[in-house]
């Protein structure tokens, strides 16, 4: 009975162990498989699974052998031949930090800014002489001379003011001069009526301000009414741009942010300024207009034009490189950091925001690494096509 006993307990121990050693066999196993690299011969940093095939040139991932992984000093990094690199025209800059915003592009129309737009309106009736603005679309000048106005009115307050100088009567003559301003007689009109010693029969009206007239209601002869808006003068040395911004944006802009203005059809790029952003949103495009200030001391810009705006949102400082840098796979974006000596790395990148040539960098590298900016298409080419080469020798097709 003991002897049973003993050979039971023997039998299970034996058991056990081998079951542990099957199981740590077999874990070592799914171990060994997983730490198994598969690359790409012609896109060594395309990584995968056996039986995977590459996203862009489709050849079967080849295993990576330890060998060639203990000859590079990191997973993805190759090399070519040191004089290639000045032959190729490779460029190398430091990752830095760099201020900018994100990019948020919008359609706009360029209109006259009302806040340099004058109107004359009289504030009496007469009779419009020597009307020398006869179009809409005449370019007037600051003071000069649009017409003169054969008045009643006016003929008679010149001579309560000509007649109070001339009886030495301060008072009348204050009072007299004040009712020919309010009459609406300019400062130019008023200068010449006080150097005069007879009323002038027809007084003359001067431009209020220079540019170009947009509205003209009166002709040679025609008689005026008290309060008639006879014609209004817009200045285009400066005007306003109306950008049509998507509501999801509309949160991240600000008035005084810079904005850059392409013009299509002059082939040129101005900056202007946010000037007021309204306050409501479109109900059926859901965009909301922005209105951006611009100079325009050429008139290059004409109203009703459209332009492409582009805003710079969130501006901050942002881990960045230029957008050459950036190269781009079916498996995401990359760059290849530079080592020295015709070496390199290909990393993938998760990239961010996008301004001013720069695209943020959120994930992938770090300040002060030294990564390709120019001439990393054929540096890439130039790599891939060795590997695949080497990769034919070794499955023994060098031939074909």
């Amino acid at each position: 009975m003991k002897y049973t006993l003993l050979f039971i307990v023997l039998s299970l121990l034996v058991s056990g162990r081998n079951l542990a050693f099957s199981e740590a066999s077999r874990h070592h196993t799914l171990q060994s498989q997983k730490t198994q690299s598969y690359i790409c011969p012609m896109h060594p940093h395309i990584h995968g699974e056996k039986g995977d095939s590459c996203p862009i040139c489709g050849m079967a991932l080849t295993l990576m052998k330890k060998q060639d992984a203990a000859t590079h000093d990191m997973e993805n990094t190759m090399s070519i031949d040191p004089s290639l690199v000045q032959t190729i025209g490779i460029k190398t800059a430091r990752v830095q930090f760099e201020i900018f915003g994100n990019d948020i592009r919008a359609y706009g129309r360029v209109v006259p800014s009302t806040r340099v737009e004058s109107k004359l309106t009289l504030r009496l009736g007469g009779w419009i002489e020597e009307l020398n603005a006869s179009a809409v679309g005449d370019i007037v000048q600051e003071g000069q001379q649009v017409f003169t106005l054969n008045s009643p009115d006016l003929i008679s307050a010149q001579t309560d003011y000509i007649t109070a100088k001339k009886l030495g009567n301060k008072g009348i003559e204050k009072a007299a001069f004040r009712r020919l301003k309010q009459l609406g007689v300019d400062a130019r009109a008023l200068k010449l009526i006080s150097s005069l010693k007879e009323p002038l029969t027809a007084v003359p009206f001067h431009a209020p301000a220079s540019g170009f007239i947009t509205q003209l209601h009166i002709r040679n002869g025609e008689y005026v009414k008290p309060g008639m808006p006879l014609l209004s003068v817009q200045d285009l040395s400066t005007v306003w741009v109306e950008a049509d911004v998507p509501e999801r944006d509309i949160s991240s802009l600000k008035k005084g942010d810079k904005v850059r203005i392409s013009l299509p059809e002059i082939g040129k790029n101005r900056v202007g300024i946010v000037n007021f952003i309204h306050p409501s949103v479109d109900p059926i495009t859901r965009t909301g207009q922005v209105r951006i200030e611009l100079e325009n001391p050429k008139g290059e810009l004409k109203p009703d034009s459209f332009v492409d705006v582009i805003f710079s949102a969130e501006k901050r400082e942002r881990l960045a490189v230029t957008h050459e840098a950036i190269l781009r796979s079916s498996m995401g974006s990359y760059v290849l950091l530079w080592l020295g000596d015709g070496r390199f790395k290909s990393i993938m990148v998760t990239t961010g925001a996008k301004s001013d040539g720069f695209i943020e960098i959120m994930t992938g590298l770090e300040k002060g690494q030294e990564i390709v900016t120019s001439g990393q298409f054929l540096l890439d080419a130039e790599t891939n096509l060795r590997s695949g080469f080497g990769s034919m020798e070794e499955s023994g097709h060098a031939g074909h």
